[in-house]
């Protein structure tokens, strides 16, 4: 069970990640670890933040999920290169692999440390994301057509599912 809410940043707020939470289980109380990452205490849940834009997306489940929400903006050809091995490609699948990566990073709950996005691979057909040492399912879906949000879970049964927000 994944449950994801889209926020306009206006209305990001603790409170409002907390009132998430809690309408899903009312142990659960967000606390930030020491590397600053939101987490849930006091319940068997996992919670997953990420913003882009106007935008923020919230992520809880009961399995290890990552989050990311990316608009499309222009980027350097160095940093595409870096990013894809490719010199050129179309913004909108630029936005889509960064931001699988990126979700798949905080799947991980390492952020970039300790990997490169050229150590990452996505395979489409499969929906499938790993490094040399993980893997995970993804989702992706557009929205109002210039962002890009991603779903990592090591969950097979994500494939089935369709990002709906709450």
């Amino acid at each position: 069970m994944i449950k994801l809410f889209l926020l306009h940043k206006s209305r990001y707020s603790y409170q409002s990640v907390q009132r998430m939470v809690q309408s899903i289980d009312t142990r659960g109380v967000v606390i930030y670890n020491r590397n600053g990452q939101a987490v849930i205490a006091q319940a068997d849940l996992f919670l997953n933040i990420s913003h882009s834009g106007e935008w923020v997306v919230i992520g809880v489940g009961k399995e290890r999920i990552g989050i990311d929400i990316q608009r499309y903006k222009g980027k350097s050809r160095d940093f595409i290169e870096y990013v894809t091995g490719e010199a050129e490609m179309s913004l909108p699948l630029f936005s889509k692999i960064w931001s699988i990566k990126e979700c798949f990073v905080k799947w991980l709950g390492t952020g970039w440390v300790g990997i490169e996005p050229n150590e990452i691979y996505i395979d489409f057909n499969l929906q499938k994301v790993y490094s040399k040492t993980e893997s995970a399912y993804f989702i992706t879906t557009e929205i109002f057509e210039s962002y890009i949000v991603c779903v990592c879970s090591e969950l097979s049964s994500i494939l089935k599912e369709r990002i709906i927000f709450e």
